[in-house]
């Protein structure tokens, strides 16, 4: 393992993480052709080397000892793989680019290089690790090889690539468009404006120095208690209802926004809610005024109980 104690410049750390990146997109990439021309699968090709390059990044992160070298994969891998897809679609097989394609192109850029930068502002370098991956480390240091491998590297990617499947079924049919494609469309790019909303909001409160000791309960936050997840959450099913809006009979592409929406619900939420009211007890009675993640009129029968 390497003592990242050394490592203290923001700037040599997205470095290395950019180096980490290329190196483990390349491994994915030659994994893809090299599957790709014995089985001409190209969704499994690309889940093999989707994997494959999850697993360089899971070797990083022990050799800098730091599993958050994943953390930015959730949003740049689907652009990578988008624009991957496309290339081989329109430029390889020469077809031509359809409606349905651009609509995926800029809401997938628009989601992802969003989301990217929003964690590039907020990482502190590879000497800042999740609380979240220290937690489960000292908690159960005898799981933590599984929980490091399978919990927070290939599960998550895993989840993402079925999410993403409905933009290839959408690329490779999508010859023809309707009025729910941009129904569809609409939802992802609502719910990009939702998460940006949501994270400026939060960005906000924690820089104000009188706030420090009270949880956010402000703008979206009034109404959800994770308007951030809530965004997510909406942009994968926005995904789903432009790829259905052009091949209906594929409709069991829905178990991706199904899956993502059970990661927040059931595991997200439920471990940063326990951290929340681990650090501020007050958190309890906004727990039970405020939605969870549906925005949603706050309880105010609740609200009176407590008063």
């Amino acid at each position: 393992m390497t003592n990242i104690s050394n490592i203290s410049s923001r700037k040599i750390s997205f470095f290395i993480i950019i180096l980490i990146y290329v190196i483990a997109f390349l491994a994915g990439f030659f994994a893809f052709w090299f599957l790709y021309y014995s089985n001409r699968n190209i969704i499994l090709s690309t889940f093999i080397g989707d994997v494959i390059a999850t697993l360089i990044i899971w070797i990083f992160g022990i050799i800098f000892n730091n599993s958050s070298v994943y953390d930015p994969y959730w949003s740049v891998a689907p652009i990578v793989i988008l624009a991957w897809w496309i290339t081989i679609y329109n430029f390889i097989l020469k077809n031509s680019f359809s409606t349905i394609q651009i609509l995926f192109i800029i809401a997938i850029v628009l989601w992802g290089v969003r989301l990217t930068f929003n964690w590039a502002v907020r990482w502190k370098g590879l000497l800042h690790e999740d609380w979240r991956y220290k937690m489960f480390r000292e908690k159960n240091p005898k799981l933590w090889f599984l929980t490091n491998i399978i919990g927070i590297n290939l599960m998550p990617t895993i989840i993402v690539f079925l999410a993403l499947v409905p933009v290839y079924y959408g690329t490779v049919n999508g010859q023809q468009y309707n009025f729910l494609t941009f129904i569809g469309f609409l939802v992802c790019i609502s719910a990009v404006l939702i998460q940006a909303i949501a994270d400026r909001q939060m960005d906000l409160f924690r820089n104000n120095i009188r706030m420090k000791e009270n949880h956010i309960d402000v703008g979206l936050w009034r109404f959800s208690r994770h308007p951030n997840y809530f965004g997510e959450v909406l942009f994968w099913w926005g995904i789903w209802i432009m790829q259905i809006s052009v091949k209906l009979s594929l409709w069991f592409t829905v178990v991706g926004p199904i899956l993502v929406t059970l990661l927040f619900v059931f595991i997200s939420i439920p471990m940063m809610e326990k951290y929340i009211l681990s650090k501020k007890s007050s958190y309890i009675i906004y727990k039970r005024q405020v939605s969870m993640l549906i925005p949603w009129f706050r309880f105010k029968i609740e609200e009176e109980k407590e008063q």
